[in-house]
């Protein structure tokens, strides 16, 4: 899928959210695990937040392959000392997810998977990295094609910065680029919650990109309703690449798809709101032609052909299309 207008904002915040306790008993057990926390230079890091999660009695390489449910239960989060060190206690052997997250402007996070044995454990010792070097690696992993690597970056800033809600739009991305594109809704779908809710936009045009890169991954993941209610959602004036993204998605992905009605209604909304355009008839009337509905699909070449000012290949294959459908 192309990418049209990806934009991300990495606010540097003073202020970490603290997660809030998790409840449930599931984690529960004997185990108590020592951790500490540094900079690259070795410095403890006091004030860093650590948020141990339960995934499950199994390990980690036991659950490679399957879908990850986190329980959602876990002891409270824990702040490290003046020397960076904390404790977890009383957890339960298994697989856990741990989250360490510091308090001081200029460092991310660590996102761990840790197994958890009886006895016997190692002492958790995690670098933390600034949040510069997790942003230019993801702009260096992003730029190289190595989606899962960006988003792994981008997580551990946002697990930093939970307040940026604007990186659910970068992590989107990196789903768009593996065509995983049911994950990447999920992340458009909380953003544009959250500046409903009041989050300010970066810019009065940003809800309408990400609406038209929602409407993109609906239409790839064949949820042709929740496409269609993307659509819905779009305010005049459309955004600028709003033409193109419809021609995409009617183009290739709907038609590839032979969902020929569903396109035929993304360019019908193409074409309301820009009547004079010309490529948007080319395409539906090429739709009409896969539903065999002539009269219409003429009607939309002839449209197509009068608002096109040069001669191209598509306008000589609707000419061309036009001399066989109409009558003689």
């Amino acid at each position: 899928m192309k990418q049209y207008t990806l934009r991300w904002f990495i606010v540097l915040l003073v202020a970490l959210a603290v997660p809030a306790a998790v409840t449930g008993q599931d984690w529960k057990g004997r185990v108590d695990l020592d951790g500490k926390v540094t900079n690259a230079d070795g410095v403890g890091l006091p004030q860093t937040t650590v948020t141990a999660i339960f995934v499950s009695s199994a390990t980690w390489a036991e659950l490679r392959g399957s879908p990850i449910v986190e329980t959602g239960t876990g002891p409270d989060p824990e702040t490290a000392d003046g020397d960076g060190e904390f404790e977890l206690d009383n957890l339960k052997p298994g697989a856990w997810r741990i989250t360490i997250a510091a308090g001081h402007l200029g460092y991310g996070a660590e996102i761990l998977e840790l197994d958890v044995a009886e006895r016997d454990n190692d002492d958790i010792e995690v670098v933390l990295p600034t949040l510069q070097e997790l942003l230019d690696q993801a702009t260096a992993d992003f730029g190289a094609s190595n989606f899962s690597g960006a988003r792994a970056s981008y997580e551990k800033i946002f697990a930093a910065l939970p307040a940026n809600v604007d990186l659910h739009q970068a992590i989107a991305a990196t789903y768009q680029g593996e065509g995983l594109h049911a994950e990447a809704l999920g992340h458009y779908d909380a953003l544009l919650e959250a500046w409903e809710g009041g989050a300010p936009a970066p810019t009065p045009e940003s809800p309408g990109e990400v609406i038209l890169q929602a409407m993109l991954s609906a239409g790839s993941a064949g949820q042709y309703d929740r496409m269609h209610g993307y659509i819905d959602d779009l305010d005049d004036p459309l955004p600028a690449d709003a033409e193109t993204a419809f021609i995409d998605l009617s183009g290739n992905t709907l038609m590839d798809a032979e969902e020929f009605d569903h396109a035929v209604r993304v360019l019908g909304v193409a074409i309301d709101r820009a009547p004079n355009s010309a490529l948007p008839y080319y395409y539906r009337g090429m739709a009409h032609i896969r539903l065999e509905n002539d009269d219409v699909a003429i009607a939309d070449f002839n449209q197509f052909v009068e608002l096109s000012p040069s001669e191209t290949p598509q306008v000589t294959q609707a000419k061309d299309l036009l001399t066989k459908l109409q009558p003689q």
